[in-house]
């Protein structure tokens, strides 16, 4: 039975990273994003459905693969070192709940908060897309929706342990950009790399990528838009090839 003490901290952890700056702008990011979508389908395209204007839609989604990472890892990356440096997670620990419950308290605040504003920034296009794509596209749209949710989950939990074991939220802060660096950017070359150097075959290859969140939402993304994913890059052409 779920505890008082933890309902609490969970409606506290939820209406705190709502009521956060950087995710009324993420929000409003994301809207902006879905609108563009239905914008672009309305300008001639929206007979073709999003495979008519595909390169803009995989520009929207690597532009999405760069903001939620940012954005989860920032929130939660900063969740626990902050209450450290701010004596209150001492507070927290006083009263009649485990750390475990804490932590979990902490990570579905943040997560319900960013798959919120998630849903509401893509929510304000879905119901205009109805009027214009068919149910296939809209298909395509929710998935690329829950992919972002899915998304947003991993690396909430990522960002939260690394707030977990760092001793400011300077070094957190050093530790999100990196990660994010090494997620978004750096891992595909890297892929890539140890590709053509150990002469790695695709089945090989997919586990590889399917290890980072980023990559593996990308791959259901574009497929999802794309099967032959040739507008995953590189490594979507050599899997494709």
């Amino acid at each position: 039975m779920i505890s008082k003490e933890f309902r609490t901290l969970l409606f506290g952890e939820v209406t705190r990273s709502i009521s956060n700056r950087w995710l009324i702008v993420y929000a409003l990011m994301y809207a902006a994003l879905g609108l563009s979508l239905s914008y672009y389908g309305m300008l001639g395209l929206g007979y073709l459905g999003l495979r008519g204007f595909g390169r803009v839609s995989a520009s929207l989604i690597n532009l999405t693969l760069y903001l939620v990472p940012l954005i989860s890892m920032s929130l939660s990356g900063l969740a626990i070192v902050s209450e450290r440096e701010g004596r209150t997670l001492e507070r927290l620990l006083s009263q009649p709940i485990s750390k475990a419950e804490i932590l979990i308290a902490k990570y579905i605040g943040i997560t319900i908060s960013i798959g919120t504003a998630t849903v509401l920034g893509y929510g304000l296009a879905s119901w205009y897309m109805l009027f214009v794509l068919g149910p296939g596209d809209l298909g395509i749209f929710l998935s690329i929706l829950l992919a972002s949710l899915l998304l947003a989950a991993a690396l909430s939990a990522f960002g939260l342990a690394v707030s977990t074991f760092s001793g400011s939220r300077f070094g957190a802060l050093g530790a999100i950009l990196m990660g994010w660096f090494v997620l978004v950017a750096l891992y595909d070359v890297l892929v890539m790399g140890a590709t053509l150097v150990a002469n790695l075959k695709w089945p090989d290859l997919i586990p590889i990528l399917m290890v980072n969140p980023v990559e593996a939402a990308r791959i259901l993304m574009i497929y999802s838009l794309d099967p032959t994913l040739i507008f995953l890059g590189p490594t979507g052409v050599y899997v494709a090839r």
